[in-house]
């Protein structure tokens, strides 16, 4: 009999094992080492206490690691990742795990329930509607080859100039946002691993009028932006292939921008990148 059991005495070990099982035919397959994997659910903000598993015996054959933090000025659980190994699937799992989980959430007085879901995984979509969840947002996904790309020269225009390693003042960047960062690209998740990161800002008089944000390790970049009054100036572009420059990763990312902002598509269209399939941001009230 499979049994529906919080994740606090399971190891990570265990966890990694069973997710990279559940997400090797994914509709955008998913293996990582472990210490990508335990990055990974950190930045996140993977709290054991409030996730859960299906156990076979004593073998982890289904998963939803939830992440705990504040967003929008709410407590809420963000979904890290569900998943269920393929022999199990339909049988429920993934329903029964959710409902566990809603019921745990309530009473740790979380007040609303965030996740992510591929727009093309309909069996999800179904699920999570019929649980309540409701659709907040629709995100572009882009992930390219370094040498796929079409960098431009990261020299800026004259008068501009790079400042690296920057202090990261909150109150003011936010001001240059066009849209809010989803969870996993959230100012709490950068805080929570800041030695993972590099911040390069773009210095005007003496002034930081845009920044970048790159993870090294894995070329994501959770963050560009650039004051209003300065756009379309190609400080973008520069920015973007400066920060690239960084990276350690043969694949440059920026995952999860709104796809309502069209100046976004149009800029990494311009840079070589394809759109990927995309994500639905999804909030259930608790």
């Amino acid at each position: 009999m499979i049994e529906i059991k919080q994740l606090s005495n399971t190891s990570i070990e265990a966890i990694y094992h069973s997710f990279n099982r559940a997400f090797e035919d994914y509709v955008e397959p998913v293996q990582m080492t472990l210490s990508q994997f335990q990055h990974m659910i950190e930045r996140r903000g993977y709290n054991a206490e409030i996730s859960f598993g299906a156990f076979d015996g004593g073998e982890l054959v289904g998963f939803t690691l939830n992440g705990q933090g504040s967003w929008q000025g709410i407590e809420t659980a963000y979904d890290t990742g569900t998943g269920i190994i393929k022999r199990y699937r339909k049988q429920g799992l993934a329903t029964r795990i959710l409902e566990e989980s809603l019921e745990l959430l309530r009473k740790k007085g979380i007040r609303q329930y965030l996740l992510e879901v591929i727009k093309t995984n309909t069996k999800a979509l179904d699920l999570y509607r019929k649980a309540g969840f409701n659709v907040t947002r629709e995100f572009d996904y882009f992930v390219e080859s370094y040498t796929e790309l079409d960098l431009p020269d990261p020299v800026l225009p004259i008068s501009y100039e790079y400042r690296e390693n920057i202090r990261i003042d909150w109150d003011r960047f936010r001001q240059f946002w066009a849209f809010e960062p989803s969870w996993q690209n959230s100012i709490e998740s950068i805080n929570r691993k800041p030695d993972a990161f590099k911040t390069i800002g773009i210095q005007f008089n003496k002034q930081i009028i845009g920044y970048g944000i790159i993870e090294p390790e894995s070329g994501d970049i959770p963050q560009l932006c650039i004051q209003p009054e300065y756009r379309k100036r190609k400080l973008a572009s520069a920015l973007f292939a400066k920060l690239t420059t960084h990276s350690k990763s043969d694949k440059i990312k920026m995952i999860n921008t709104q796809s309502s902002y069209l100046p976004q598509q149009d800029f990494m269209s311009s840079l070589g990148f394809s759109t990927g399939i995309g994500q639905l941001e999804m909030v259930r009230k608790l």
